[in-house]
Order: structure tokens, then C-alpha cells, then sequence
């Protein structure tokens, strides 16, 4: 027995000392898998839905869960789906069809309340499948326009989808078709529409006006081609909308109240509430440091207001939704300086504060979800257990009997079935990977063999404080193997600072792959080549308090940039990172805290890599940007204080600069805007751009190259 012990760790062992390339660890199929996504449970019954790929591919196909059979079933294979019908610009180019982007897969569904069929839109045509896997997914239209978004009615009877800007119901017995909204006004769009419960109507909603078009032009083609789409720009006028209800069978809409700041807002799409009476609508003040909740009467288009709230910064995004019997809603608020749980009657009233301290209920960027009212309890995700861990809770309505139901330290998101019976959760620590998990059962596993004979990074978990004010900023280290954090005897060694992106997101967690898992990949790559690896959550990042969200107002790059500092000086104190070898690189937001940390402290770094950087901040779009820095036209000193393309002149040490040539998110322009500068002043900089690639690269070859030109950056300034 003891041979046969050591035989089958000797594998184990030897694994753990292979040297992965950047070929082998960012070839599809990953070793970390493609965590579930699109948790949903049926409103009746217990049928979940997910998406996911079990081979670790990008693709993800529709699955169904039953936890009274515990039958585990995949509902479709569109993979293999061809229609020459609706080819892509991509496809029907001969140069740039020789480069596939692999194709994203199911994006969303919708399910019926029984939880016996979904549909699903693919290609543009509208699909519909039984959930028990009897069947074939049923290809409902097949046609050159595009049909989206669809949604099947509460009796699962008729499916409503959007086509050529209307609003269209088909009977799924009798095959008739009709079109239920008119719009025909020009400068006039369909917004998103929703079944109310009992079947009976819709919500709409109507884009006024016209929206700022922005060009995205591709030049991998046999002819340069662009094409525009919709984007604003800081600065821009807030947008303008109006939300109807209208009868399922068509006629007469009624146009809902807008409130008190008119029809333009920033504002989520409506709720329907369970007795189908009322509609709830969150909405943003133009300047953006205003809320409200509304309640609309679907009958009257008259509405009230229930909770509102100013922030002498900006509103921060709220969760909210109604009580199952349609008389109380609830919301999350900051307004205690914690991000908490309230409720409040539908009619109005007095709120109730269910949860406090200093901690937060709020869902992360990219991984978080709702809270949920089930029966008498709400369930959430908080921050309670530490801000690196996300626990899962209920608590009663009326703020009693507070508990923990995850049992596992890392991230539990959970999903609880509308009679509360049963609960799916998504699960992390630092060993895993997301997964899905029903009433503690494991359902999915997504990582390969492989990915437990890589040698994955230890973890520490530290603080230090800011440079120049002293708040203490939450950070984690990746470890190089035979580094020891507290030996100040060894031989120093380089280190590099990774800067999460998006400004709110949160990346110092006790899970695998963090908020981004390629990201989180390469910097174990190079932790594993002999760095050491600071990863923090800079001012601005989810999860710390209303205060930590707010103290880049009016100045990115500010407060920010001074924790990043924070961090070298933390580096510097422990006595064995080699400070002339400190190199930082980042993504998107990150990218943008890259190069101004070149920039405003080019001493510290000896070299940086700023990926799909922010350069100029009129150049990106207006909710964002003037959240955090007002209107251009307002407080221009802001935004150039805020912008790296105002101090690339300070640049003493080499940059490298990567954009995708398509990002529609951080526009190319601000690529061009500071390489055209950097060419100017005569910086040391260096420059690659992807021609087929958004904003987060995406193909295998793509994300190869950048993280080896990466790599291979820092590796020739660092080590």
C-alpha cells in the first residue's frame, strides 16, 4: 500500500515542477475550465439553468440542474450550428475569415415559470428548447433580420422577441404572428420589454431622440470597412426614454409618469411587480448624484416616489427589487457610508435598515448578483466575513434572525429557488475555480486534470498604507518559488504591481483567478519566472465603504495612484525586493493607473505595460466618466488632471503601450492620442495593436502574443 501511495504522488510531484509556456497555459482548452454563469432557477418548480462549456472552451451551451433527480442535463450543441443565411462581416471576408474569433456562445435565455421550456437567440434567429432534454433545441426563425431577446410568456404559450425595432408576439399552438408596438417616430428606438406575471401585458421602453454615433473602423479586411454604433461621449446630454404598457394582444400603450426630473435620466429597466399591478424604475439625475425609486401604477402610468437619495459625489449603482407579495420592495444604499439593505411599503413610507456595520451588501463587478426575497427572508452576499471573502446570508424581513448559510471561506454567490427549498451556489477559494454547487452537492467541475499538476502561486494576504494620507489599502502577494515573505537575508528579488481594471472592481480575493481569471493566469506566470507579484484595490474599488468608492472625485489618478505608491513603499520595507527591478502593468482602468504611475513617479517603475489604457477621459463615455469627474464643460481641470496624455512628458523609463484596434469600449483613439505624443517628446516607449481585438483580447494567438511581448517587457528592463 505505501508503494502504491508513493507511485501515485511521484506524477503529482513531478507536474508541480513543470514549466508551463504561455502556449501551453493560454491554448484552449484552458486547465482552469469556464466557470457557470447565468444561474436561474425556474419560478415554478425546480428546474436551474446555467450556461457553461465543461471542455474548458470558450463556447457556452445551455445546461439544466434538477436537484429532486439530481440530473445534470445539456440542452444544446449550437457549436455545430451553420447558416450561411446570417454570416458575419468576418465570415463573408476572405482575409479575415483565415482568423476566427471563437465564438462567445449562448449570451442569455429566458425560461418559462414552469420551467418546462427556454428560449434562447442565436445568430439572430430565435430558438426554443424543453428543459428535460427530450429534444432537439426548435429553430423558431430563420431569417436575414435579426430577432433578439426573446422571452416566452408566463404560460409558456407564446414567445415575444424584437425584430426590425418592434415588439412581436408568436402563439407557439397556432403559429399566428403580430406586432405589438408602433414605434415609427423617427429618432425613435425600442428599449428593452418585459411579460408582466400573469401574462396579460408589457412594459416597453422607448429611446428618444438621437443617440451620438461613434465609427469603429477594421482594417484586416481585403477593404477598409467601419461601422458605427451607439456611444456617448463626456460631456453628452443624458439620455432620454419613456416606459409604456401596452395589452399582450396589442393596442392602445399607456405612457408611465417619467418623475420629477423628466424623461431625461439615467434609468434601469422596469420591474414588474408579482401581482402585475406596478412597475418599479430606479432613475439617475443628469448630474448623476441623485436617485430615486419609482412605483408606477401599469394601469394609470401614475407614480410615486419611494426612496431617494443625494450624494454630494455621485450615486453609487443600487440593487433592488419587490417582496413576493407585491406590498413592500427592497434596495441597498450607501447612505450610512456601508453599502446596506433596506426595505420600504410599496405605497412609500419610513424605510427599514435590515443590516449594518462596516461591511458591505453589494454585487462585484462581474461576479456578484442581486439579493433575493424569498417568502419572509432576503438572501444576500456581503462582505461581513472580511472584504476578501463574499459569505451568503438571509435574513427576515424585519431585520431578525440574521445567518450565514455558506460554510466554505472564499466566494459563495448564491441563487435560492422561489419556494426557498433549494439553493444553487457558485463557489471559489484559492484552490478553485468558480463552480456550481446545489445544497452543498457539487453539479459542475470545470477545471482539467491538468490544472492541478500546474504549480499555482502561494497567496499572502496584506495591507499597508497610502502614501500620502495613510489609509490602509488591502492587497495580496503572489509568491515566486523559495521566497519567503519576512526573510529579509535572501537575495532580493524584482517585483512587479498588477493594477486591477474597471476602477470599481475588486481583485484582492480568497479565490482562484481573482476578478478576471487570464489576468490572474499571467501574473502566476510571472510569479512562477521569479517575481514578485503585488495585486491591490486601489481608492475606487468595490467592497470598502462609501468613502473608499468616493476619494477619486474629481481626480483619477490621484488618491489612486498615491496607493500604488503606497505599495512600492511596502515592497521597499521588507528588505528583500530589489527596488531598482519594480515594473508595473494593468488592464483598462488599469492600463490608465499604469501610465500615470510612469508618468507622475517615473522613478519608481523601471518599466510598465498599460493595456487598452484610458489616455484622455473626453474621450470615453459620459455615465462613467462624469460620475467621477462632472462634465468636461463643467470642471475642465479635472479631466486634466485625471488624463495621462497631460503628462507624458514626465516618462523616464520605458512603456509599452497594447490596444485592440476594434475596442469599443476604450476607444484606439486614445492608443494614437498618446503614441503621437510619446513620438513627439521622444519618449522610450514601444507600441503593439491587435487589429481583430475589442477590449478584452479574446483568441488564443492574440492573448499568446500580448502576454509574451509582456513578459518578455519586463523581463529586459527588470531582470
Amino acid at each position: 500500500m505505501r508503494c502504491l501511495l508513493a507511485w501515485l504522488l511521484l506524477p503529482a510531484a513531478a507536474f508541480a515542477a513543470e514549466a508551463w509556456s504561455l502556449e501551453k497555459l493560454f491554448t484552449r482548452p484552458f486547465a482552469w475550465g469556464t466557470s457557470p454563469t447565468e444561474i436561474t432557477w425556474s419560478k415554478q418548480g425546480h428546474t436551474l439553468l446555467f450556461l457553461w462549456n465543461a471542455e474548458g472552451n470558450r463556447f457556452r451551451d445551455l445546461y439544466a440542474y434538477r436537484p429532486d433527480n439530481q440530473a445534470l442535463i445539456r440542452l444544446t450543441n449550437m457549436e455545430l450550428v451553420r447558416d450561411d443565411l446570417n454570416l458575419t462581416d468576418a465570415e463573408k471576408d476572405e482575409r479575415r475569415k483565415r482568423y476566427p474569433m471563437p465564438p462567445e456562445g449562448i449570451a442569455q435565455f429566458h425560461m418559462s415559470r414552469d420551467g418546462v421550456r427556454a428560449t434562447f437567440a442565436y445568430q439572430g434567429d430565435i430558438y426554443v428548447v424543453a428543459t428535460d432534454g427530450t429534444g432537439a433545441p426548435f429553430r423558431l426563425t430563420k431569417t436575414k433580420a435579426v430577432e433578439s431577446t426573446p422571452q416566452l410568456s408566463p404560460d409558456a404559450g407564446k414567445i415575444a422577441y424584437q425584430r426590425d425595432g418592434q415588439l412581436f408576439v408568436q402563439d407557439l399552438k397556432s403559429s399566428q404572428l403580430w406586432q405589438v408596438t408602433e414605434i415609427e417616430e423617427k429618432n425613435q428606438s425600442l428599449g428593452g420589454c418585459a411579460w408582466s406575471p400573469d401574462g396579460n401585458y408589457f412594459s416597453y421602453v422607448v429611446k428618444l431622440g438621437p443617440s451620438r454615433q461613434l465609427v469603429l473602423p477594421n482594417y484586416s479586411g481585403r477593404v477598409v470597412t467601419a461601422r458605427n454604433f451607439d456611444r456617448s461621449l463626456a460631456g453628452d446630454d443624458a439620455p432620454e426614454s419613456k416606459i409604456f404598457v401596452v395589452a399582450a394582444g396589442g393596442g392602445k400603450p399607456v405612457e408611465m409618469q417619467s418623475g420629477p426630473w423628466g424623461a431625461k435620466t439615467y434609468a434601469d429597466p422596469p420591474l414588474w411587480s408579482p401581482d402585475s399591478k406596478s412597475l418599479l424604475r430606479r432613475v439617475v439625475h443628469p448630474n448623476l448624484k441623485k436617485q430615486q425609486l419609482l412605483v408606477l401604477d401599469g394601469a394609470t402610468g401614475k407614480g410615486h416616489i419611494v426612496f431617494e437619495q443625494a450624494d454630494a459625489a455621485w450615486a453609487n449603482t443600487i440593487s433592488f427589487g419587490w417582496s413576493p407579495d407585491s406590498r413592500f420592495l427592497f434596495y441597498t444604499s450607501d447612505q450610512d457610508g456601508w453599502e446596506h439593505l433596506y426595505t420600504v411599503a410599496a405605497e412609500g413610507g419610513p424605510a427599514r435598515q435590515l443590516t449594518h456595520g462596516a461591511w458591505e451588501i453589494h454585487k462585484d463587478a462581474l461576479l456578484g448578483r442581486d439579493p433575493q426575497w424569498r417568502g419572509d427572508y432576503l438572501y444576500y452576499s456581503s462582505t461581513e466575513a472580511g472584504t476578501a471573502e463574499r459569505q451568503f446570508y438571509r435574513i427576515r424581513s424585519d431585520g431578525s434572525e440574521k445567518q450565514q448559510l455558506s460554510k466554505r471561506e472564499g466566494l459563495n454567490f448564491g441563487a435560492v429557488s422561489e419556494d426557498g427549498e433549494h439553493t444553487a451556489m457558485l463557489e471559489a477559494d484559492l484552490s478553485r475555480p468558480l463552480d456550481l454547487y446545489v445544497n452543498g452537492r457539487p453539479v459542475t467541475t470545470s477545471p482539467r486534470p491538468e490544472f492541478a499538476r500546474y504549480h499555482w502561486p502561494e497567496t499572502r494576504f496584506v495591507s499597508f498604507r497610502a502614501r500620502k494620507d495613510q489609509k490602509s489599502v488591502a492587497a495580496k502577494i503572489l509568491l515566486p518559488p523559495g521566497y519567503r515573505l519576512g526573510d529579509r537575508n535572501q537575495k532580493p528579488r524584482p517585483a512587479v504591481l498588477f493594477i486591477h481594471g474597471s476602477g470599481y472592481a475588486t481583485s484582492v480575493l480568497k479565490q482562484w483567478g481573482s476578478y478576471q481569471d487570464l489576468r490572474y493566469v499571467f501574473n502566476c506566470y510571472l510569479a512562477n519566472k521569479g517575481y514578485v507579484v503585488l495585486d491591490l484595490d486601489y481608492r475606487g474599488s468595490s467592497g470598502y465603504g462609501r468613502e473608499w468608492r468616493t476619494d477619486v472625485y474629481l481626480h483619477m489618478g490621484g488618491p489612486d495612484v498615491d496607493d500604488v505608491l503606497g505599495g512600492v513603499d511596502y515592497l521597499r520595507s521588507l528588505g528583500n525586493i530589489d527596488m531598482r527591478r519594480v515594473g508595473i502593468w494593468g488592464v483598462s482602468y488599469g492600463g490608465f493607473m499604469t501610465n500615470m504611475a510612469m508618468f507622475l513617479s517615473p522613478d519608481t517603475f523601471r518599466a510598465g505595460a498599460g493595456w487598452a489604457a484610458v489616455n484622455d477621459w473626453e474621450n470615453y463615455n459620459a455615465f462613467y466618466t462624469e460620475q467621477r469627474l462632472m462634465k468636461p464643460q463643467q470642471n475642465p481641470e479635472a479631466y486634466r488632471r485625471s488624463s495621462p496624455v497631460y503628462f507624458s512628458g514626465l516618462l523616464k523609463n520605458p512603456l509599452l503601450v497594447l490596444h485592440g484596434i476594434v475596442d469599443n469600449n476604450v476607444m484606439f483613439q486614445d492608443a494614437v492620442e498618446l503614441t503621437e505624443k510619446l513620438i513627439q517628446e521622444g519618449k522610450d516607449f514601444s507600441e503593439i495593436y491587435y487589429p481583430e481585438e475589442s477590449h478584452g483580447f479574446v483568441r488564443d494567438e492574440t492573448l499568446i502574443d500580448s502576454f509574451r511581448r509582456t513578459a518578455e517587457w519586463l523581463d529586459r528592463h527588470l531582470q
